[in-house]
């Protein structure tokens, strides 16, 4: 595949013909508020020469990551955070990769998900497009696709309609065609890896924000209102494919799982592969259930394993997160119980993106009582989203992790409003005891 860049635009060449599309953005967009001294509370101009310009991975008082190979030789793991634009609309976007049988799948998609999930307008409107996608996979992957090839019209008719049925938002969320352009893009990259002849894979959970309501507030020093803002209304969308984890922390300091392991023991999985591909299913010398050799029934690459049925499918799920205040007025009491976190309706602390490499050491509340805890003890200033990312792989580290471990950990508009408990404190000390290094060198 080469690359020509011209003019502001990256132009790729695929398939003999050039699809133009823009940059990625990095970076988020703060427009200062001009006001007048006399009249505070006047229509506000903005002040447009004062635009800043901050790159997501540098700001460390909204988004924290870090990375570690803990005692593996290298790190397979990538990450990435971009700002998209999505049928005029702006859309944050964060990603955690864990790679496997080497980098070269999770370095890809660092590359080129999001690029193709902003340029998936034709995959979306043009039947032929995504007819052709699929196509490909049952004639040169086979096994497993071609069956998949049989269902496709009941597939996509099932991703174009999951929307949440929001009143207050229908028009907004009729517009987001997320959780059809998802699976396609992600489908459209896999394959395009494909062609790299590459070996490796990689798992994926992907992070999508989308504003659909701001109550205006004059007091604001700027224009934009994000996700992270109070008096917002965001539409929160999760893209899985594997063992990697979305977790979010609601205003009670409890963890909630967004995802499930794609594992040969998760039923949705063993249903699905039984549908279309062979009882590949066994169990290895531990007693865990494995697919074929793998612990993982979807993820990128793997191309030796794809007629059997392993997919970068993505399962969707969406939920809306914000201003507590603004989402009781907008909502109902059922829509609040069936589609915010928690059933708790808003203010929700911060989303949690990790590996396996995390979470195979810590539960989901320890990952979430670290970060609270050192933002209890060393204040707003210094406990920031980065401080508190970095806390946590150096637990994983202390007490013995053997993977790869990394984290993202974006913060949400209820960001330091949690209570001060921790509830797995005695756990994780318990934990930093029973590690003796001596008898783990063995």
């Amino acid at each position: 595949m080469s690359i020509a860049f011209a003019q502001g635009c990256r132009i790729v060449k695929k398939c003999k013909s050039l699809i133009p599309c823009r940059y990625i953005s990095d970076s988020v967009v703060f427009t200062p508020v001009e006001r007048s001294p006399a009249t505070p509370s006047d229509t506000s101009k903005p002040k447009l020469e004062g635009r800043l310009r901050v790159k997501l991975l540098k700001s460390p008082s909204h988004l924290g990551h870090f990375t570690s190979r803990v005692n593996r030789p290298y790190n397979e793991d990538k990450y990435s955070a971009n700002v998209l634009t999505i049928k005029g609309n702006e859309v944050f976007n964060f990603n955690v990769f864990d790679g496997h049988g080497g980098d070269q799948c999770s370095k890809y998609l660092t590359e080129n998900l999001a690029l193709n999930v902003e340029c998936g307008d034709d995959l979306v409107k043009k039947k032929k497009a995504r007819e052709d996608l699929v196509k490909k996979y049952a004639k040169n992957v086979g096994g497993y696709w071609k069956r998949w090839f049989k269902h496709r019209e009941k597939t996509f008719a099932a991703w174009q309609t999951s929307k949440l049925p929001i009143t207050s938002f229908k028009k907004d969320i009729e517009k987001n065609d997320l959780p059809f352009r998802l699976p396609l893009s992600f489908l459209n990259t896999d394959y395009e890896f494909f062609q790299q002849e590459q070996q490796s894979g990689s798992t994926c959970t992907s992070a999508f924000f989308q504003t659909i309501y701001t109550n205006p507030v004059k007091s604001v020093p700027v224009i934009e209102n994000y996700y992270f803002n109070r008096n917002t209304i965001s539409l929160l969308t999760i893209a899985h494919v594997g063992d990697t984890r979305a977790i979010v922390v609601d205003k009670n300091g409890i963890a909630n799982a967004l995802t499930v392991d794609h594992h040969p023991s998760n039923p949705l999985e063993s249903k699905r592969l039984r549908r279309y591909a062979a009882n590949f299913f066994m169990t290895d010398s531990f007693g865990e259930e494995r697919f074929i050799a793998l612990a993982n029934t979807r993820a990128f690459g793997d191309i030796s394993y794809k007629e059997m049925g392993v997919t970068a499918e993505p399962e969707i799920t969406q939920y809306i997160v914000g201003d507590s205040k603004d989402i009781s007025q907008k909502l109902t009491a059922d829509e609040i119980k069936k589609y915010t976190v928690g059933g708790l309706g808003g203010d929700e602390c911060f989303l949690i993106l990790c590996t396996d490499g995390v979470t195979n050491v810590l539960t989901d509340q320890e990952i979430a009582d670290i970060i609270m805890t050192h933002y209890k003890r060393q204040g707003h200033v210094k406990a920031t989203p980065q401080f508190c990312a970095q806390e946590v792989v150096k637990f994983v580290e202390y007490v013995g992790g053997d993977d790869n471990a990394t984290i993202l950990v974006i913060r949400l508009n209820g960001w330091g409003n949690w209570p001060n408990i921790d509830r797995t404190g005695e756990l994780r000390q318990q934990r930093l005891d029973d590690y003796n290094p001596r008898r783990n060198s063995g």
